[in-house]
């Protein structure tokens, strides 16, 4: 009975904030993700960088991944950087952080956020964590607080810290700049929300980025992770949402078949439906950024419940945006017609919902998981674009721009 009320609250919600979608406020562009998810991509992004910028966009956001050792009850043991293993070592390792892997992160970033500004693009960072090792995990089950000490070094110090001297030193001081200090870790935000804002207050105290936001960002559902709700502290999560300039999505919530722009308004709903039911909701007038959005072509079957990739039909890649493939030589769910015309049908949907603006939960931002068969635009692999959708972005994208020059 719990469950159920919960989730009527949430779904009581949804429906409210999706009737009140209201054009007062301007939509958003539609912009790439650029992938940081190891040191390989790391060095290569510069790169990507250049070609998203050729295909017209001016705004790009930068995943950046470290690695994370996990013990029990999945609390972090270690965070580090994956690359070659140092001699007399063989093949790839694990690295946790010390100074100079520190050091060598902040090369990798500094380069990738140079080609940034040199190509006029404007910046946003999304930070996230990936299991390594014996114990393997979701990032959004992940139990640390982001200022005590892990093997030696701090969230903050290994992680946080390195990512805005990188920032600082590369970017002139009114460069328009937006950081996500975590995305899909609601574990930690949620167990640990006073330390979350102490670290909010101190990278804005940094003061020197005169025009840099700050947010935190979650999974679509399952907001709280694996955060018991009875011993949330609603005041202090309430607090730390008000002093977020932004709350960032990861929007792969299910659509229908096909797609249309009201999904996304029931999938906004749905998501601050559970801040609701959690007593600790969003503000209203709170500016929201789709930090990840896409659909890959996998499915999660009616008939068992299982994932396929390719989705077996439509309904079952509508069903779960979230599915793909990384590699088009093991799997291409865009071989099939059906499954292309979904995917058009997808991103015209978005664009259409971008397209209008809300006075409730505003979206103002919106980055495609341009990863793999998520990605349209084919920046790291030629083989998953598809003009069609390409220009579809590009005429949305010129009319929000021609709408505010």
């Amino acid at each position: 009975m719990i469950a159920r009320s919960y989730f009527s609250v949430i779904l009581g919600f949804a429906f409210a904030i999706s009737a009140v979608c209201s054009a007062s406020e301007s939509g958003a562009q539609l912009s790439p993700m650029i992938a940081l998810f190891h040191k390989w991509q790391m060095e290569t992004a510069p790169a990507v960088v250049d070609k998203a910028a050729a295909q017209g966009h001016d705004h790009v956001q930068f995943c950046i991944a470290l690695q994370a050792t996990l013990g029990v009850e999945n609390r972090v043991s270690a965070i580090g950087l994956y690359r070659e293993a140092k001699p007399p070592g063989s093949g790839n390792a694990f690295h946790a952080s010390n100074s100079a892997i520190r050091s060598e992160l902040k090369g990798y970033l500094k380069a990738c956020f140079k080609r940034a500004v040199d190509r006029k693009l404007a910046i946003s960072v999304l930070l996230h964590l990936n299991s390594h090792g014996e114990v393997t995990e979701w990032r959004n089950y992940f139990d640390f607080d982001p200022l005590a000490k892990i093997s030696g070094f701090s969230y903050e110090e290994s992680y946080v810290n390195p990512v805005m001297e990188a920032l600082e030193e590369t970017l002139p001081a009114d460069w328009p700049l937006e950081v996500s200090l975590q995305g899909e870790m609601g574990t930690t935000v949620f167990k640990y929300p006073k330390s979350w804002g102490t670290l909010l207050k101190r990278v804005r105290d940094r003061g020197t980025l005169s025009h840099v936001k700050f947010g935190l960002s979650f999974n679509y559902q399952g907001v709280a992770g694996g955060a018991p709700a009875a011993q949330l502290d609603v005041e202090a999560l309430k607090q730390l949402w008000d002093s977020c300039d932004f709350i960032g999505i990861s929007m792969y919530q299910a659509v229908s078949c096909p797609p249309r722009h009201e999904d996304f308004d029931m999938a906004l709903g749905l998501f601050a439906g559970e801040f609701y039911a959690l007593k600790c909701s969003l503000p209203t007038n709170k500016r929201v950024h789709f930090v990840e959005v896409g659909i890959g072509g996998g499915g999660l079957s009616s008939s068992d419940w299982k994932s396929y990739i390719p989705a077996l039909h439509p309904e079952d890649a509508a069903r779960s945006p979230y599915l793909g493939s990384a590699d088009p030589a093991k799997a291409d769910p865009w071989k099939s017609p059906e499954l292309r015309l979904l995917r058009t049908r997808y991103h015209q949907a978005l664009c259409d919902f971008l397209s209008e603006g809300r006075s409730r939960y505003p979206v103002k931002r919106a980055f495609l998981w341009s990863f793999g068969s998520w990605d349209p635009e084919g920046l790291e692999e030629d083989h998953f674009g598809d003009a069609e959708i390409m220009r579809r972005i590009r005429e949305h994208n010129q009319k929000i721009k021609s709408a505010h020059p």
